[in-house]
């Protein structure tokens, strides 16, 4: 039985944080099989953050743009706040992130809501 989208969406925020990009992408790809509408495009989105970072530190400043322009392409038509995620800090960053931004580790855990505590 496939593992909920909260605790897909949960796990590959923590892996993405600890720069584990690759295994993030495992685990919201996971849910992402599974889901249908926001949700779905919310996983994309965030998927292909983590290829763009896997491209990032690969130093493949090229494949890191195309990922993330296809990663903004799904966030954009997101609300602000979806599923938890406030998106409307992420997409800033993404853009940030294509340009060749900061290269500080990207932290989502503070863009993560708990849906039970609220905004």
């Amino acid at each position: 039985m496939p593992r909920g989208f909260d605790t897909c969406l949960a796990e590959g925020v923590a892996l993405f944080d600890a720069g584990r990009f690759f295994e993030a992408h495992e685990a919201w790809e996971e849910a992402w099989q599974h889901e249908r509408g926001p949700r779905r495009l919310l996983l994309q989105g965030l998927i292909l953050v983590a290829a763009g970072w896997l491209k990032r530190d690969a130093g493949n400043a090229r494949g890191a743009w195309t990922l993330f322009s296809r990663a903004l392409e799904r966030l954009e038509s997101l609300p602000s706040a979806c599923e938890g995620v406030d998106v409307g800090l992420l997409r800033p960053q993404v853009a940030g992130w294509r340009e060749g931004g900061p290269c500080d580790r990207p932290l989502l855990a503070r863009l993560l809501h708990h849906q039970a505590g609220g905004p």
